[in-house]
């Protein structure tokens, strides 16, 4: 399947649910082209100016959260469910005070250099791969040497021996559930980066979701899966937590890009457990090299619940006869400011220049 232009439709739906307004938009030397084909093409009755209306309902499934990792072919309606019992169930321990804002902060001023991204192009291969909630992939997000770049930064870490941005090898990222229903399992292998390391990546992420800046990204990760490694089910929503508000807030977007393909057969896809339709079957995304799977971990579902655990989904394990691995890079934003942790002195005003030069090439 080929991607194409997303509906307008899809982008309101981004705007209204998700809070990204400014999503994939048009720059300014685009905008201009495209109102002058507008007048010249466009014309309308008063009758069909007052008849146009178009309207888009949206129905959420809840369910309980101690059914959430066992196996279900529907999702069943748990209205009666506290919310307090929700969380504590979905965090693995008991409920604590938290506050957190909606995912419509996507705007939120920050203290970084605005980049020049918006002389980045608009995507233009977009495959809505479900609608309520939003699963987006991007075909045109990376280019092949660009993918290549990425994993031989990872691979071998004296690739870029000038630039002194060798990535750190670390242990397992937060995700949803300590219980021993919902402990994630990671036996993959994933690298922390340098912001300007991995400036193609910062730059085009920001560019999709219509941000000015990169302050609210997550450190940039990569991730390497070979024969028989996997991710199982879980959610990539932070359980809510005194320190949450302080370090950056909720996750509300994920991005997952491929960095290389994998034949069919070979396993390694991205798995959606409840988003598969009636057949009972998950969603798969298979790895397509260059290409980005988008998804909104925090808003839609429950209302007043901090996730949504309809985005619950694994890492498939990589087939034993595959003679490739599964190459990923990901990254996580943030609703406010957040501040790295990994590699030691990584941070997101080191990565201006390095951005702004590949956005002006």
């Amino acid at each position: 399947e080929v991607g194409g232009e997303l509906s307008d439709e899809m982008y309101d739906r981004v705007a209204q649910i998700y809070g990204f307004t400014n999503f994939n938009y048009i720059s300014a030397g685009e905008e201009e082209e495209d109102e002058e084909e507008d007048v010249a093409e466009e014309s309308f009755s008063f009758d069909e100016l007052i008849s146009s209306s178009s309207s888009a309902s949206s129905s959420s499934s809840s369910s309980g959260f101690e059914d959430l990792l066992k196996p279900s072919t529907s999702a069943s309606s748990s209205s009666s469910l506290d919310f307090n019992d929700l969380i504590a169930s979905a965090s693995g321990g008991s409920t604590s005070t938290s506050t957190t804002t909606s995912s419509s902060s996507s705007s939120t001023p920050s203290s970084s250099t605005k980049l020049p991204l918006s002389s980045l192009p608009p995507f233009e291969k977009f495959r809505v791969l479900h609608v309520d909630p939003m699963v987006l992939c991007v075909d045109d997000f990376l280019t092949s040497d660009e993918c290549d770049t990425l994993v031989a930064l990872t691979d071998n870490p004296k690739y870029d021996k000038n630039a002194n941005t060798a990535p750190m090898k670390i242990g397992q990222s937060k995700t949803v559930g300590k219980d021993m229903y919902s402990k994630s399992q990671r036996t993959s292998t994933t690298w922390f980066h340098h912001y300007r390391g991995l400036p193609q990546l910062m730059a085009k992420a920001s560019r999709l979701l219509g941000l000015d800046n990169i302050d609210r990204w997550e450190e940039p990760q990569t991730v390497r899966y070979r024969r028989s490694e996997k991710f199982t089910w879980h959610l990539d929503a932070l359980g809510p937590s005194d320190e949450l508000a302080k370090s950056g807030g909720q996750r509300v977007a994920t991005l997952i890009v491929y960095l290389a393909d994998l034949p069919e057969g070979s396993g390694g896809s991205t798995m959606f457990r409840d988003l598969g339709g009636e057949s009972g079957e998950p969603l798969k995304v298979h790895p397509k090299k260059g290409s980005a799977l988008v998804f909104f971990p925090a808003a839609g579902g429950i209302p007043n619940v901090p996730f949504d655990i309809r985005t619950l989904h694994a890492g498939e394990a990589v087939s034993d006869e595959s003679e490739d691995d599964k190459w990923i890079a990901q990254l996580w934003l943030r609703e406010t400011k957040y501040t790295p942790t990994a590699p030691p002195g990584n941070t997101h005003a080191a990565a201006t220049d390095a951005i702004s030069k590949y956005c002006n090439v």
